[in-house]
Order: C-alpha cells, then structure tokens, then sequence
C-alpha cells in the first residue's frame, strides 16, 4: 500500500450527485492509479470497484465526494466494507513511509509494522493484516492465491536484485528500476526491501520517490 495522487480536476458525472460510478470516475481512477487497487496494489481490469475511503453507510454527505473515491478491487472492498473509515488517507499520507511491508523469513506471511501508534496507523494495519490473511490461523483460499501473488513477485523481484549485486550491469539495474516504476505492482514491499539495504538505498533511491 503506498500513497496514492489523483487528478484535482472532477469527473463532471460526480457535479449531478445521482451516481459515483460513472464511466468517467472510473476512467479517471482508473487512470491516476495505473489500474492498481490502492490497497493490495494488484492490477485488475475488470474486477475492480469505486471504493468510498470513508464508508457510504457511515459518511453519506461524502457518497460522491472525489476525494473520497478511490480505486479497489473488488476482494479489498469487500474486506474493508464499512468497518475501515479511520485508515491513514493515502491521499495525503506516504504511507510507504509510515507502514513497514515486508514478507516474513519463512516467507509465509506478510509483515506490516507500524512506525506510529495512532489510531490510524492501526486501522491500517489491521486492514492490511486482514486482506493479506494474517488475521486467520489458516489462510483461506483467496488470502493464500493473493499472498502467492505477492511471494512470487517479491522473489522474482529480489532474484533481479541478486543478480545485479553480483553482477552489477547496466541492463540488470534498469531491470530493477522497471519494478520500481509506479505502475508495478506490490510497491509497498519493494519500497521497503531498497530501503532496508544501504547499498541498494544509495543506488536506486531516486527509483523510489515516485509520490514525493
């Protein structure tokens, strides 16, 4: 999960208040956030929702607010649902920056810690323990595919890392920025494997200041 910027300018479908899913808010959304579901950070095409940052059932007067549309994949907005309306915003939090993301050593869960205790930070933090299937003692079946999603990614990703420490050519670096690249998927976890590592950080930081 990392911070999210979209267009100031509104989808004219949102000024008549009778829909917040028009073609055109989906559009947009769909264009600002590179068809990323801005909480699990997968691409979807087709199964993908207008999610409401804080819920409809709790915050009407917001029911076609553009700054609290965002867009979800259809298995995230069905985990956060109504329950999640004091997550950190990532509209205006670099959320990169305040939860660390990582994959545990045994590569069996991932890992979300905190770097502040507020109420938010939490929120988050639970959301995000809830949809990657941390919340369960057995993951269930759409929990486990996500996390394979994500573990095969983040291996693919650090083979290319590997490969690069040990033979550090041009052609091997660019494939690592290419991950890196704000269209990727899982930036969360890549963020924080780069800044863990004082080699990688001082290589590819500029690759990872894609929302300052």
């Amino acid at each position: 999960m990392i911070r999210v910027f979209k267009s100031s300018k509104i989808p004219t479908s949102l000024l008549s208040q009778k829909a917040f899913d028009g073609e055109d808010v989906k559009q947009q959304l769909l264009d600002d956030q590179y068809e990323k579901c801005y909480i699990c950070e997968r691409k979807r095409d087709t199964d993908f929702e207008i999610e409401h940052l804080k819920s409809k059932k709790n915050n009407d007067d917001l029911k076609y607010n553009w700054k609290n549309l965002l867009y979800a994949c259809s298995y995230c907005n069905q985990k956060k649902s109504d329950n999640y309306d004091d997550i950190l915003n990532p509209l205006s939090v670099n959320i990169e920056d305040e939860i660390i993301q990582h994959l545990s050593f045994d590569g069996k869960s991932a890992v979300f810690t905190a770097q502040k205790t507020s109420d938010q930070h939490i929120a988050t933090v639970k959301l995000l323990n809830l949809v990657f299937g941390n919340a369960f003692k057995i993951k269930k079946i759409k929990e486990q595919r996500l996390f394979e999603q994500l573990l095969s990614t983040i291996n693919d990703f650090n083979g290319k890392i590997k490969s690069y420490l040990e033979h550090p050519k041009p052609e091997l670096a660019n494939a690592i920025k290419i991950e890196l690249n704000k269209k990727s998927e899982f930036l969360g976890f890549k963020y924080w494997i780069i800044k863990s590592n004082n080699i990688l950080n001082k290589l590819f930081a500029n690759d990872i200041v894609w929302n300052k």
